[in-house]
């Protein structure tokens, strides 16, 4: 494998926020009673699936289990968040690309493998309970997409998952129905023992596909070898107006203050409108809604000289204060333009949260049996980009499995220092991106 880094940050890219061309997301199957018979069409009729989901709707699954699948989804993104602390200026990571990426291997796991991926990524629930919770999870963010019209920009918000195994081996029927029809997961057979670099690009590929050539090379040289056996991955794609677009020449150039109170000339966008606004102790928050409200994104302001420690300190209960205390006011907002790439070996990482024998030797038997495997490592790349007219973010993960041998009455926010931010769905609270930016110009 070729060494990486556990935390790299790529250069600042320029690259326009309309996506390039590219196939649309992989279509789901979304009701039990096919479980059986998507075999029939899993290997290359995906598009029966949607048809599924739309003529029986989503799985009926408890409020109660979508909250505890929600609130995992926050205590992720904020212990990833301190687990990949590092110097560098800016940080992003999706909690749900890489939960979403661990359900497809949670599916197969067994004994103790299943409950330190469990505990590691809070997954809360077992079994179907959780397969079924992130089944109505993604039809939920599947539902935030809009085609647009010739006064309103489309909403784009999809998720696509693929299971990539080696030719030859005999996966179990039961493991790829049920990745199949909740989530999704177009199965694809690969010849990693011969052909490892021609394996390794035809998933970059598709992973470069599903986020509109936002994510390249997620799996770097050396990252599948004859001895990779399994690759399970997730793609993650996001792109929308904001409600309330930023007028026509509010963009002017204005200091940042950086953490070493060095300035920097960064392009701030200012407008005035109603946003939802919280003001705490040590800290301002507001949130900028992307167009229909069901989608927003929010930033949160440490007070000056307080950046680190607020960071440091914050955990879910504290972000939940935040998030809960935001209210309507009408005020002013500045906030810089920017746009960044991040990736990440993760696998440091989740040994730091608990989930170290998948690593060593994983029992993936409900997957397939008679082979000794492991997790060889996750790979997570990001990317943001953030202007006057809206946002466009992207994510994608990929875990390598080898084998052994073989209010107020009216405020103003300026974001002219280092800050946090966060994309949510506003209707279920699920975290899709959580970063910060401590140099916009990087």
């Amino acid at each position: 494998m070729s060494p990486l880094p556990p935390h790299c940050q790529l250069s600042r890219v320029s690259r326009p926020l309309i996506p390039q061309s590219g196939k649309r997301s992989v279509t789901k199957s979304r009701h039990p009673i096919f479980a059986n018979s998507y075999k029939l069409f899993r290997l290359g009729g995906k598009l029966f699936g949607k048809l599924f989901g739309k003529l029986f709707g989503s799985p009926d699954v408890p409020s109660a289990d979508m909250e505890t699948l929600i609130e995992g989804n926050q205590a992720l993104a904020l212990d990833l968040f301190h687990q990949l602390d590092s110097n560098a200026d800016n940080l992003l990571v999706s909690p749900l690309s890489i939960r979403l990426a661990f359900a497809l291997l949670q599916a197969g796991a067994r004994g103790e493998t299943a409950l330190e991926i469990a505990e590691a990524l809070h997954f809360g629930l077992e079994g179907e309970r959780l397969h079924a919770a992130f089944n109505a999870l993604d039809l939920a963010l599947e539902a935030r997409n809009d085609p647009g019209d010739k006064e309103h920009d489309p909403i784009e918000l999809h998720v696509a998952n693929a299971f990539w195994g080696q030719a030859g081996y005999d996966w179990k029927d039961e493991y790829l129905d049920i990745i199949a029809v909740n989530y999704g997961a177009g199965v694809e057979t690969l010849d990693f023992a011969r052909e490892p670099e021609a394996s390794r690009e035809a998933i970059n590929l598709w992973v470069e596909d599903k986020t509109r050539n936002r994510i390249l090379d997620l799996l770097p040289e050396g990252s599948i070898r004859p001895d990779t056996v399994a690759v399970l991955t997730n793609a993650l794609y996001f792109k929308a107006p904001w409600a309330a677009p930023f007028p026509q020449g509010s963009v002017q150039p204005a200091p940042f203050t950086r953490l070493d109170a060095s300035k920097v000339q960064a392009d701030m966008m200012t407008n005035t409108d109603l946003f939802g606004y919280v003001a705490g102790e040590g800290f301002e928050a507001v949130e900028l809604n992307f167009r229909r409200d069901e989608l927003g994104m929010i930033f949160i302001l440490p007070d000056d000289g307080a950046f680190e420690a607020f960071e440091e300190a914050l955990d879910a209960a504290r972000l939940a204060q935040i998030l809960d205390g935001l209210e309507a006011v009408q005020g002013t907002v500045s906030i810089p333009k920017f746009e960044f790439e991040d990736e990440f070996l993760l696998s440091e990482a989740l040994r730091g949260l608990g989930m170290v024998s998948a690593f060593e030797s994983a029992d993936l038997s409900g997957m397939i049996e008679g082979h000794d495997l492991f997790i060889d490592e996750v790979y997570h790349k990001t990317f943001i980009a953030v202007d006057e007219h809206g946002a466009e973010a992207a994510a994608a993960t990929a875990i390598v499995v080898g084998e052994t041998s073989v209010p107020v009455e009216d405020f103003e926010f300026r974001a002219d220092r280092p800050f946090l931010f966060l994309i949510r769905d506003r209707v279920n609270g699920a975290i899709l991106f959580f970063g910060r930016v401590t140099d916009p110009t990087v």
